[in-house]
């Protein structure tokens, strides 16, 4: 079936997963603002952050047993109706154990929607058409976070942030509810297994984690990144939606490349682009404007890791049964190191200011394309079936 094809036929998941991304997008950028007007330090606010990715290794590892028992459908609806329900709730009180415990149950909800997504897309595509397919689904949540971003930009106080990413993440559920669509059948319940995660092609696993040490920790920090610069919440909303634009234009091309040449040929092209724009911010100290232009380039060389990860590992499934169980172990890594990324930004940037933030990706980013030049392109390796998965030494 070709890429367009798979597309239209997925009309739905797609429409829903928008709403549940521009909604997300809303309430992950201004928490960092939020926290911050409550004159809370650099590290406090990367502690309460983290808990949205313990949550996301809940999620990856028990949602599985949901979507196994009831479907994908009805999975996806239980999940939108609880992440929406953790979002309206932040305006009852301003505890912070309570924040925390509202990001930990917001981590475990968007980390399952997104197994359901990218598990089911997995169903659907074969290995000569992923790259594209995944980076239709990344076109996808960048228009949509973005839009949530610029949202965050109307200066709105923090109830309607609230109530309005609220609604849009419960949204998330009509279209998969009202349009006719063909759902896989549910999966087999299996268990995460650490050594069968690293059992997986080392690149795809490393280039996983560091996009969520990257891409979460700019989430996660990028609004306070320029707040310590000493610009406005509306200019950081403007910087992280240039980094999106950016992340958006990549993906356009991205999925082309990484087919044709390779997904090693991509991950290094992307990282080697992350890393001269940041060597650049270190050096320059630039102006707004020329922030803004490297924000995008920014983007294009963060944002397209995870997918690249993803379609690398699943290069190597031979059973489609197995599809949920690649997903979550590449997600789990993801979310592993998301975990530890505002953790650690929070200790750089409480000491060195806003150039920490700037050192931390230059070293992630410098460390994945030495990795990645060690590796063999997968496209010219002669594949061995083992349990319906292909074992590679690269």
């Amino acid at each position: 079936m070709s890429p367009k094809r798979i597309i239209r036929s997925m009309t739905a998941l797609f429409a829903g997963i928008s709403f549940m991304f521009i909604g997300n997008g809303l309430i992950v950028s201004s928490a960092g603002v939020i926290l911050k007007q409550q004159n809370l330090d650099s590290l406090t606010i990367g502690a309460i952050n983290s808990f949205f990715f313990i949550g996301a290794m809940f999620g990856t590892i028990f949602a599985q047993k949901i979507i196994t028992q009831i479907g994908y459908i009805r999975s996806f609806g239980i999940f939108a109706a609880i992440f929406g329900s953790s979002a309206i709730l932040h305006i009852l009180s301003e505890n912070l154990i309570f924040w925390a415990f509202l990001r930990f149950l917001i981590g475990v909800c968007y980390y399952s929607l997104l197994i359901i997504t990218e598990s089911w897309l997995n169903e659907k595509a074969k290995n000569s058409v992923r790259s594209r397919i995944l980076s239709f689904y990344e076109v996808i949540f960048y228009l949509s976070f973005g839009l949530g971003i610029l949202i965050f930009s109307l200066n709105l106080d923090k109830i309607t942030i609230f109530i309005s990413s609220a609604v849009l993440i419960l949204l998330s559920s009509i279209p998969l509810n009202l349009i006719k669509i063909k759902e896989p059948l549910p999966p087999k319940e299996s268990k995460i297994s650490i050594p069968k995660i690293f059992d997986l092609v080392p690149l795809a696993i490393v280039t996983s984690f560091i996009a969520g040490m990257l891409v979460n920790g700019f989430f996660s920090m990028a609004s306070l990144f320029m707040l310590l610069q000493g610009f406005d919440a509306k200019i950081a909303s403007y910087f992280m939606f240039c980094a999106m634009i950016g992340g958006l234009v990549a993906q356009m091309f991205i999925g082309n490349i990484s087919d044709k040449l390779g997904r090693k040929f991509a991950i290094i092209a992307c990282a080697s682009v992350g890393f001269i724009t940041l060597l650049i911010f270190m050096i320059s100290k630039p102006q707004i404007y020329f922030q803004y232009l490297l924000a995008f380039f920014m983007g294009v060389g963060i944002f397209c890791l995870y997918s690249l990860a993803l379609a690398r590992a699943n290069d190597v499934l031979r059973d489609k049964n197995k599809a949920v169980e690649v997903g979550r172990g590449v997600l789990f890594c993801y979310s592993l190191s998301s975990l530890i990324s505002p953790l650690i930004l929070g200790v750089l940037m409480q000491f060195f200011n806003f150039s920490g933030f700037i050192w931390f990706y230059l070293i992630n980013l410098g460390f994945l394309i030495i990795f990645a030049l060690n590796k063999p392109n997968i496209l010219n390796k002669n594949y061995k079936k083992n349990l319906g998965m292909v074992t590679i030494n690269d």
